[in-house]
Order: C-alpha cells, then sequence, then structure tokens
C-alpha cells in the first residue's frame, strides 16, 4: 500500500516496481512459481491520479489481452484511490451515490484536510453514524481520535516528521556540496590538461600565466604536478 499526500510524478512506474520487489520476494530459492501468491497493489492519493482519463475514485487495473480482454494472470491487480475525487463526489452526491465497503475507511481518511488541519464535520457525523452499526469502523475510528487528540502521540509524530524532514534537509544539502565540489575538481582538472599541453608547445610559465591571468607560481605547480 502505498500513501501519497502530495502530488508525486512516475507514480504508475514507480507502484509497478514496489508490485515487482514484492511479487518476486515472495518466492523463495526452489520453490515452484504456482506458489507465488497473488500480489495487490493499493495506491491512496489526495490527488487525481488519471485526470484526463476518468473522475472515478476508485479505478482498479489488471493486464489483460488487448482485443478479447482475458487476463493475462489474477496475480496482478493495482488499485488507485483518489481522496479528492472522493471528497467531491461526497459533499456533492452522497445521498445518491451507491455506498461500497471502502466507504467508512475513505471517509476516514478525507475527513480531516490535511492542509488546514480542519475535521469536515458532516463527514465526521456520518462517519459516527456508520460507526454505531459496525463494529470494526466504530475500533477505528476511537483509535483515530485517540492518536489525533493524545499530546504525547501528537508529540511523537511531529519528532519523527522533523527528524525525516531534517534527514531530507542533509541529505539535499550534502548531495548538492558534493555537486559542487565534484564539479570545480573538474575544473581544476581541465585547466590543469590545458597547462600542460600548452607547456607541451613551448609556451614559458611566463606565457601561460599571462594567456591564463594566473600566477606564475600556480602555473608552474600545475605544470610540475601533471
Amino acid at each position: 500500500m502505498e500513501i501519497q499526500i502530495v502530488h508525486q510524478y512516475s507514480m504508475p512506474e514507480r507502484l509497478l516496481y514496489y508490485w515487482a520487489r514484492l511479487f518476486s520476494s515472495s518466492l523463495s530459492k526452489g520453490e515452484p512459481y504456482s506458489s507465488l501468491p497473488p500480489t495487490i497493489m493499493i495506491a491512496i492519493l489526495n490527488y487525481p491520479f488519471f485526470p484526463h482519463e476518468t473522475d472515478r475514485f476508485h479505478t482498479v487495473f489488471h493486464i489483460r489481452e488487448d482485443e478479447e480482454q482475458f487476463l493475462w494472470s489474477p496475480h496482478l491487480e493495482f488499485h488507485a484511490i483518489d481522496l479528492s475525487q472522493f471528497m467531491i463526489k461526497w459533499k456533492k452526491y452522497r445521498r445518491d451515490m451507491k455506498r461500497s465497503p471502502e466507504w467508512p475507511w475513505l471517509m476516514m481518511l478525507s475527513a480531516v484536510d490535511s492542509r488546514t488541519k480542519k475535521v469536515d464535520e458532516k463527514m465526521f457525523r456520518e462517519l459516527e453514524g456508520i460507526a454505531m452499526a459496525e463494529q470494526e469502523i466504530l475500533e477505528a475510528l476511537e483509535e483515530w481520535q485517540h492518536l489525533s487528540v493524545d499530546p504525547e502521540n501528537r508529540y511523537a509524530y511531529e519528532m519523527r516528521l522533523k527528524w525525516l524532514l531534517d534527514q531530507l534537509t542533509n541529505i539535499r544539502s550534502e548531495r548538492q556540496a558534493g555537486l559542487e565540489q565534484g564539479r570545480e575538481e573538474g575544473m581544476k582538472q581541465k585547466e590543469r590538461e590545458i597547462i600542460r599541453k600548452m607547456a607541451e608547445k613551448g609556451m614559458s610559465i611566463a606565457q601561460i600565466a599571462h594567456i591564463l591571468d594566473r600566477d606564475e607560481e600556480d602555473v608552474r605547480g600545475m605544470v610540475e604536478s601533471s
């Protein structure tokens, strides 16, 4: 399962990669391929996955033959769930929409706006009504409320998030520093190569320094080191 709030690029390929790794790791050495279990990938997103193809909030994918539409294998299945589209449909058509088993869980994921941190009261009240009749939903809702209001859990979550953001910042900074250092080393190496070739053609240290607008001692050091 993959959950993304912020838009990510190359998600179809990314999910296919995750699925392939999970599917292949299910087979131990010496086991027959027939023992591979069906592997289902579920992507829960807060943005349209296929904005130009459909406005449905839940789409399901398999590999099928192009003309006759029969399955390649039932072992592969992808679900893409768009919470933003679910929210639009719920607000507009909720009384007329055909309910499905995943509705309460999607409502729970959609009830809080991740940007404003506000709870949709109408959705929350309807979710409470469903919970009264379904024990699983009631337990999940109680746990969700506990995690949402308990200061210790919130603090642990925020510290974890801060740590992850700090790590990401450090990685990006180190990568940038490495790129800049590599670029600088490359330029120095190129300059040394030019100076070496100029010296091989019989140019003096003074001439090279004058042409390149460099100090004679620096040029001499580069010539000697090459």
